[in-house]
């Protein structure tokens, strides 16, 4: 009888959690490799610094939030191809810090079948979007109040009222993985005096 593959083994159970919680915290980072090229394609890493307004670009989340707390979203909302994994690690952390998932239940599922996102361009065109989506193995939400909000500003507030599902405390050498076509996530506000930097880096099943 041969032997099993310890690491073949390590990332099959990891995958079944993530099947089962849509998220999976690693630690360390270094034994992940694997289970990042069994996920899909794997995207440049992008780094993410709270910051103000004023000094990052317009159309990001910093941009319109600066240092408060973002809402609930998943990355690329108004992409034909969201990312299906979203990877996260803290680079440099002064303070504790977290970032908070939220996995929606049937209520909130069956609101957001009925919502419809509307993402503007820059000449004011309006293109109408699902906010979810079916798929051969289920489903995949979109939702981004900032660059596609709702129409019904009732079903924005009803997602925003929504207590997270879960808490991921930061800690240097933690990776996140989350799946982004199932769950939303938001962070919390990073205080003026505060050094929150994290890498993200998406992965697009093949």
């Amino acid at each position: 009888m041969g032997r099993s593959d310890p690491q073949s083994a390590d990332v099959a159970a990891q995958m079944t959690v993530l099947s089962a919680c849509g998220h999976l915290t690693l630690e360390p980072t270094g034994g992940a490799r694997e289970l990042f090229a069994a996920l899909g394609r794997v995207g440049r890493p992008e780094r993410l610094e709270a910051a103000d307004r004023r000094s990052v670009r317009k159309w990001s989340l910093s941009g319109t939030f600066g240092r408060g707390r973002f809402p609930w979203h998943t990355d690329g909302a108004i992409s034909s191809a969201p990312p299906r994994w979203l990877l996260l690690r803290p680079l440099e952390l002064s303070e504790p810090t977290w970032t908070e998932l939220l996995d929606p239940g049937p209520a909130l599922l069956h609101t957001l079948a009925r919502a419809v996102l509307v993402a503007r361009d820059h000449a004011g065109r309006a293109r109408y979007l699902p906010a979810r989506v079916p798929t051969e193995t289920g489903y995949r939400l979109r939702w981004d109040p900032r660059a596609c909000p709702p129409r019904s500003h009732a079903i924005m507030d009803e997602v925003d009222a929504t207590p997270p599902t879960n808490i991921v405390e930061w800690q240097l050498g933690r990776c996140l993985i989350v799946d982004n076509h199932r769950l939303l996530h938001r962070r919390p506000a990073v205080g003026s005096a505060m050094t929150r930097v994290l890498e993200r880096t998406y992965i697009w099943s093949l």
